[in-house]
């Protein structure tokens, strides 16, 4: 059994990482994936020309690290991970700290990690929204009180289409909430959705993120993402709806994200236009 430390991944050890982890992912009943481009050590094992456990290490800030690991059915209960984990802990800066992930069905995962001292810290739920299940809420349906504003102030949403390091991102902003998509060809990826706080416990969260997945899931958003991709290219919400009628018919996309099991609000928001919980991820520290 070999140990290989490296700092970039060649195609020959992506392509045998990736059956490998297919192999785990099929196994387990899981679908974690491995950091190949985000991580900067890894780590693995190599027996008989095949990669048969690997390790990476995720720099996310100071001395803190996203761990990812996996390992051959076939070869569990032999140490491999526990001797990755020791090596690569010996390539961090003293007194680093890991985070792992681990899917909340898949008990022998948790089992390793807290037999090797982790704590489960918190949960992370990744979350999906088909098509066929969102639910259009109506803002024109309570028009009293402090509602009334936030309403109006809805007609003001922009759209942006951004390039983000070779990813086509849609952002959707107003004065009061930004959101953003980046695009895939088989979903779209919601994030870093904010609300000004005068704004929240108004009803105007849930009316700005229902009228922008209206665009996205009824296709006006293809006229966007098919325009030459610039820096930075706005369009006001009344020019994506008249662009989406000429648009490709292309059949819309899932949105899939990922939100903190502690954040009760944002849960309900998007159970509330359709969401619903795949998966649930365990985060243990280390």
């Amino acid at each position: 059994m070999k140990l290989h430390r490296v700092h970039s991944l060649d195609s020959s050890q992506i392509r045998q990482l990736q059956t490998m982890v297919n192999k785990c992912t099929g196994s387990d009943g899981t679908r974690l994936s491995f950091p190949f481009d985000e991580a900067d050590l890894f780590l693995y094992f190599e027996h008989g020309g095949s990669i048969v456990s690997a390790i990476a290490f995720i720099p996310i800030e100071g001395l803190l690290y996203e761990c990812s690991a996996f390992t051959d059915p076939e070869f569990r209960g032999h140490g491999l991970f526990s001797g990755l984990l020791d090596a690569g802990i010996g390539e961090l800066p003293e007194d680093s700290e890991l985070i792992f992930y681990a899917d909340k069905r898949n008990s022998a995962a948790a089992a390793v990690l807290e037999a090797i001292g982790a704590e489960m810290n918190s949960e992370e739920h990744m979350m999906k929204l088909l098509p066929e299940n969102f639910s259009i809420i109506d803002c024109r349906s309570s028009q009293t009180g402090s509602d009334v504003s936030a309403l109006d102030l809805i007609a003001d949403i922009h759209s942006e289409c951004l390039n983000l390091d070779g990813t086509l991102t849609l952002r959707f902003h107003s004065d009061h909430a930004v959101i953003s998509f980046s695009v895939f060809p088989s979903h779209y990826y919601l994030y870093g959705f904010e609300v000004e706080e005068s704004c929240r416990g108004k009803g105007y969260g849930t009316k700005f993120l229902s009228t922008v997945l209206a665009q996205l899931l009824n296709g006006n958003a293809a006229s966007i993402e098919h325009s030459p991709l610039s820096p930075e290219t706005s369009y006001h919400i009344s020019d994506v709806r008249s662009a989406g009628a000429a648009a490709d018919n292309t059949a819309p996309r899932p949105v899939l994200l990922q939100v903190s099991g502690g954040n009760a609000p944002a849960l309900t928001l998007y159970k509330k236009t359709g969401f619903r919980i795949t998966e649930t991820l365990c985060c243990y520290l280390y």
